[in-house]
């Protein structure tokens, strides 16, 4: 293809992203001469790098203002790990006048996103945790209350896949963890109202409102981002009509969740609650949720894994490359996409 490319890095960016910066490298390498600029994310590309030749940037260093777009007259691609709020690095107006597509790579931790998520229900339902704590410190076991019940029975417990789970949140993450649980057997309620009717038959989700979720799930999975829309979606009234026993999962933001409200419920012991994100991090180690029985939790690494870091080098570079065959790419971002990320506030109905 013998494009230039230019891949605008933080002196420092193994430390967040130990394996994407070399994955990144081989795969643009592969695309045409890459420049590799060290840029401190607070300074205009333009002023690190001449980008009047340039076809595609990896945008992980700096930002592109509206002199480095209107400089870059060549320009066909941009690309990062935008997260909820990462496009505000560009000019987005000027971008899409320009058609020039912004590829977002967040969707590469999803996966191990939704793995994790599995793995906490999972180790919740059974106790998994709990007891293998209690085989580690050395206590006697395999006395039971019962010969065939081994587990919590004032919450919700056993096999996923006999349960009513409601998923808010029907995206790259949320989109697996229903699609897995409908897989197991579960009922599987789901609340999105920015996906299609033909998304939830394909995933085997029951659309619903979040008044039905709440009333009917026993799993309630929050797989939702930090939108202006998403804030407390799950409130304290809702979370009041919660069903006693009922287990809340946490793994994308906090910010959804009227935190405030679940913890009273959790020290009451009426809800359990499986956590990989909170509304304060670090949790502090007085925190009340920590050392309870009815919590599992991980300390906000569910999509911190080497395969996230590959795949986040890859779905740029696939872009990248489909984009300069003159192909479409898959992960580009819509302008109703960036405005739900940043501004908009209306949820619209299911119906």
């Amino acid at each position: 293809m013998n494009k230039k490319l230019v891949f605008a890095r933080t002196p420092n960016l193994e430390r967040s992203w130990p394996f994407l910066p070399k994955r990144l490298l081989e795969r643009l390498n592969a695309l045409g001469e890459v420049v590799v600029v060290n840029v401190e994310r607070d300074t205009p590309l333009g002023e690190a790098v001449n980008l009047e030749d340039v076809a595609g940037v990896a945008l992980f260093g700096g930002y592109l203002s509206e002199a480095c777009v209107i400089g870059a007259s060549e320009l066909k691609v941009v690309g990062g790990v935008l997260d909820n709020s990462g496009h505000n690095r560009f000019p987005v107006d000027l971008m899409f006048e320009r058609d020039i597509p912004i590829v977002d790579a967040t969707r590469a931790w999803a996966q191990s996103v939704a793995e994790c998520t599995l793995g906490l229900v999972l180790c919740s339902l059974r106790r998994i945790t709990q007891w293998h704590l209690k085989m580690a410190q050395g206590e006697p076991l395999w006395k039971f209350e019962y010969v065939q019940f081994c587990d919590a029975p004032d919450f919700v417990n056993g096999t996923l896949g006999t349960k009513t789970v409601g998923v808010m949140g029907l995206g790259q993450i949320g989109g697996r963890v229903a699609h897995w649980c409908h897989v197991l057997g579960a009922r599987v309620l789901g609340y999105d109202p920015f996906i299609s009717k033909d998304r939830l038959d394909e995933l085997g989700v029951e659309g619903v409102e979040m008044d039905s979720l709440v009333a009917e799930s026993e799993v309630v999975f929050v797989t939702i981002p930090p939108t202006p829309s998403a804030k407390h979606l799950l409130s304290r009234e809702r979370i009041g009509r919660l069903k006693k026993g009922t287990l809340v999962v946490i793994t994308t933001r906090a910010h959804a969740v009227d935190m405030a409200a679940l913890r009273e419920r959790i020290l009451a012991d009426e809800l359990a609650g499986a956590f990989d994100v909170y509304d304060n991090e670090p949790v502090p180690v007085d925190d009340a949720l920590r050392g309870r029985d009815n919590v599992v939790h991980t300390p906000h690494i569910a999509g911190r894994t080497r395969d996230a870091n590959i795949s986040a080098a890859d779905v740029i570079a696939d872009d990248f490359e489909r984009i300069l065959k003159g192909e479409a790419p898959r992960s580009r971002l819509s302008r109703e996409a960036i405005a739900v990320r940043g501004e908009r506030t209306d949820l619209p109905s299911m119906s």
